[in-house]
């Protein structure tokens, strides 16, 4: 399933963005959402080696060696769903880069960024306890993927996600220093949304024990 989910991902991404189509953010979002729908009763539907690593370090029942194993099957299915797709551009794949008129730090920053919205969204939608079960955790995944490919996909190239960014690359014959910076910046991104959940959940009062619930109600 994760090999399969992330390469139906990389696929979309590749082709709706060698399309040129105004709509690649939407068509990107909107598989996703299905993919996370489609997998999550299987695999967890992670598709994306960074949130894997903060499903790991959120503690999430997962072990070392079932992280390996996704983390290979992801890698291998973006790379399977990127070359797919380029042979559907005719041979002219895209790439993960810095867009004109932005610096690498910029872009590596917007990375970082919105790989920890993402990861921290998985993390609150997807393994917290008082929401298990919810219905939405599939929209809410998807849509954070959808806004951050419109914010600062022309800045960053909008991977946030090391098996889009190596994908890619493996299909272009492009693996450049900047991809490989990307994966680092993807990694980072999901530590650090581990670590703001896990702060988060730990120092978030109890609504029924908070002396304000008790006094003014704001919490109640």
């Amino acid at each position: 399933m994760e090999f399969l989910g992330s390469a139906i991902l990389v696929l979309t991404i590749q082709v709706s963005l060698g399309n040129g189509s105004a709509f690649a953010p939407v068509a990107i979002g909107v598989v996703l959402i299905a993919l996370v729908y489609a997998g999550g009763p299987i695999s967890g539907a992670h598709y994306n080696p960074a949130i894997t690593l903060a499903v790991l370090m959120r503690g999430e029942q997962i072990s070392r060696h079932v992280l390996i194993m996704y983390w290979i099957f992801q890698l291998l299915g973006g790379s399977v769903g990127a070359i797919v797709g380029a042979a559907l551009l005719d041979g002219d794949p895209v790439t993960v880069k810095v867009g004109a008129g932005h610096s690498t730090s910029t872009a590596l920053l917007a990375e970082v960024v919105f790989t920890f919205s993402l990861c921290l969204v998985v993390l609150l939608v997807a393994t917290h306890n008082d929401v298990k079960g919810n219905s939405y955790f599939g929209a809410a995944i998807g849509l954070v993927v959808m806004a951050g490919a419109i914010t600062v996909g022309d800045i960053s190239g909008g991977a946030f996600n090391p098996a889009v960014a190596l994908g890619l690359g493996v299909a272009a014959s492009s693996l450049e220093g900047y991809t490989f910076a990307v994966v680092i910046a993807n990694f980072l991104g999901g530590a650090m949304a581990a670590a703001a959940f896990s702060l988060i959940v730990v120092t978030m009062p109890d609504p029924a024990s908070s002396s304000v619930s008790e006094t003014t109600g704001l919490l109640a």
